[in-house]
């Protein structure tokens, strides 16, 4: 299972890192198959992933390879017990985590983001967020909207597949980028 998920894990994290949308270390992905999640290790390179940087655990009970696991699967199985989606992005987009710490809610300009997106909220405004924080909030959120952002930390995105939560995810950004340049040169 995990060789075949693995291009898509690795086209998609390569994706976020080339365009700056997280860190070395930062973010993490997940698909769901079955009553098992595929999640990125704990401190893996999303931007170079191997076979070695999947873990296969569940969705509903801890096994031996949980503790290997990304720190938010928490929040990555509180998707999937409540939505129908398959996939799971969370990542650090620049423009979209600042907008998070100067709004409760984001709303595109651009016509992409207000087709796909038209409102981005944020979880846990001014509350300092944590790995697995507020993973009932963020899942109930993703019932109703495509991508979330939690305040100062980063947005998690869902979908059928990897490529379509990051396609959400781009949108994101380059919609908190046209509001952030718009806040800039009206000032």
């Amino acid at each position: 299972m995990i060789s075949d998920l693995l291009p898509h894990f690795q086209s998609v994290g390569s994706n976020l890192y080339s365009r700056n949308m997280l860190s070395m270390h930062g973010g993490n992905l997940s698909m769901k198959s079955g009553d098992k999640v595929c999640i990125t290790r704990s401190g893996s390179k999303l931007g170079y992933l191997s076979a070695s940087d999947l873990i296969l655990t569940g969705i509903n009970s801890d096994d031996e390879n949980t503790q290997l696991a990304s720190s938010e699967l928490a929040i990555h199985r509180a998707i999937y017990q409540k939505t129908p989606f398959a996939a799971v992005v969370h990542a650090h987009p620049i423009h979209a985590t600042v907008m998070s710490g100067l709004m409760e809610k984001i709303v595109p300009l651009d016509e992409g983001g207000l087709l796909f997106i038209p409102e981005v909220p944020v979880v846990g405004f001014n509350v300092k967020p944590g790995p697995g924080k507020f993973a009932q909030e963020i899942s109930d959120t993703l019932m109703q909207h495509a991508v979330v952002v939690v305040y100062r930390h980063g947005s998690f995105a869902r979908g059928m597949t990897l490529e379509e939560a990051f396609v959400i995810t781009e949108l994101l950004e380059i919609s908190c980028q046209m509001l952030y340049l718009e806040k800039t040169i009206k000032n």
